[in-house]
């Protein structure tokens, strides 16, 4: 009985076995090819999709007119107030004179011994604060001052008190309460049951006051030193009082303006180059980058109906060149800004119709959850698990195949070592008969 594989017979049993396995392992190679290509793709996808979410969060914080008609408030005394001012500001200069600050109500206890072991009232003693026309009561009575204190902030319907403890000295202690917004009408009022009330003694350390100012000589009173609402556009935040008044000059931010326009050039150059470096490799002529690449090209090919006195983004300067990217020519986009600031960003951003408004929308179409890309790599996916079942299915099948082939040419080589046993044998007897 021969144990080893062609040691009968001299075949190279394993060698011509693994030969025709690897001629038999072809059509499985040629799978595991088709699946490596179908996984290089949905890793481009997962690529060009994370591209164009990185070109979204860019058109974001610039797809609003307000990114593209940006001024800047400039105070002349910022002792006194500085300024903010948002695309509905005009241009101009106001004078501003801070007269008074507004302050929020804050009043304390008497000098309590101690913090967390004198009760103050009885069980049973309650507070009522109201502030601004909102109240909310505090069971108070028989707790220690920092009782009170934790009872009072932590009340889950604190309508505007905080409480604080405010140590003088180891044996006068304070409860101290603030309104959380400046303003008269923000001052807190207090009403007690038993001898709460008493036992605290709460007095004014500092009484409400609203903020005051004269803009060109007119008085606006305000709750807080931040006012939004008297100029159309600008937010004041007063820090200080002056005693004359001071300008306040609204003026174009042209450099902002173009830091943002720049900014939109180079998000959307990134983008290109993403695509070009997919569309020349794993996703040559796909349709689907082809979809994506059309549908920005006719966003920038299709005029907007915003009312803007521009039609192209070329007419601002930006322009597209030979090799499909972006530029800023600053010789076209400067005199464009100065002549017609606001039409500058309607063209870029006016809602609906803006050049990066139309963009983002048509980027959504691609990347958003369920969209075109999602459902291309869903078909890869299918086709890859397809495969799988395929390469599985096919490798059972070669594992039967080898099992076979190898059982043949065992059996052909126990065969041939037989024969070759009777070829010595008849051999030598026929030497014997010759000889004899």
């Amino acid at each position: 009985m021969i144990s080893s594989p062609g040691i009968g017979s001299g075949l190279d049993v394993n060698s011509i076995v693994k030969q025709l396995v690897a001629i038999e392992r072809q059509p499985i190679n040629r799978l595991q090819a088709d699946k490596a290509n179908l996984n290089a793709q949905v890793s481009a996808f997962g690529t060009l999709k994370s591209a164009l979410s990185t070109f979204q969060d860019a058109l974001a914080s610039l797809k609003t007119v307000s990114a593209f008609q940006v001024f800047t408030a400039t105070s002349a005394d910022s002792t006194a107030f500085t300024a903010t001012a948002d695309s509905t500001a005009a241009i101009g200069s106001t004078n501003i004179q801070v007269t008074q600050l507004a302050v929020a109500d804050k009043q304390a206890s008497v000098g309590i011994a101690d913090t967390d072991t004198t009760t103050l009232g009885t069980a049973g003693d309650t507070v009522q604060f109201t502030v601004n026309g909102q109240s909310f009561t505090v069971n108070g009575g028989g707790l220690t001052l920092t009782g009170l204190r934790d009872a009072i902030n932590n009340a889950t319907d604190n309508v505007g008190v905080t409480a604080t403890i405010l140590s003088e000295t180891p044996t006068s202690n304070r409860l101290v309460l603030t309104s959380n917004n400046t303003g008269t009408a923000n001052a807190i009022s207090t009403t007690f049951t038993g001898t709460l009330g008493t036992d605290l003694g709460l007095t004014s350390v500092t009484a409400p006051k609203d903020a005051q100012i004269t803009v060109d000589g007119f008085t606006v009173t305000r709750s807080s030193n931040t006012i939004s609402d008297a100029l159309s556009g600008v937010t004041l935040t007063l820090t200080g009082t002056n005693t004359t008044a001071a300008p306040l000059t609204i003026s174009r931010d042209t450099e902002a303006v173009k830091t943002n326009i720049q900014s939109f050039v180079d998000a959307f150059n990134t983008l290109k180059t993403t695509m070009d470096g997919l569309g020349n490799k794993e996703l040559q002529a796909d349709s689907t980058l082809r979809s994506v690449q059309t549908a920005i090209q006719s966003v920038l090919n299709t005029p907007p109906t915003s009312g803007s006195s521009f039609s192209y983004l070329s007419e601002i300067g930006v322009s597209i060149q030979k090799d499909g990217s972006l530029a800023v020519d600053s010789t076209r986009l400067d005199p464009a800004l100065a002549a017609n600031f606001s039409d500058v960003a309607q063209l870029l951003a006016n809602d609906n119709q803006g050049f990066l408004f139309r963009l983002d929308n048509a980027v959504t179409g691609f990347t958003q959850f369920g969209g075109l890309i999602d459902a291309r790599n869903d078909g890869l996916n299918t086709r890859i698990s397809t495969v799988d079942d395929r390469i599985s299915s096919a490798e059972r099948r070669l594992q039967l195949t080898e099992k076979r082939l190898r059982s043949q040419f065992t059996a052909l080589d126990t065969l041939l070592g037989q024969l070759n046993g009777t070829s010595s044998f008849l051999t030598q007897q026929l030497g014997r008969l010759k000889n004899g």
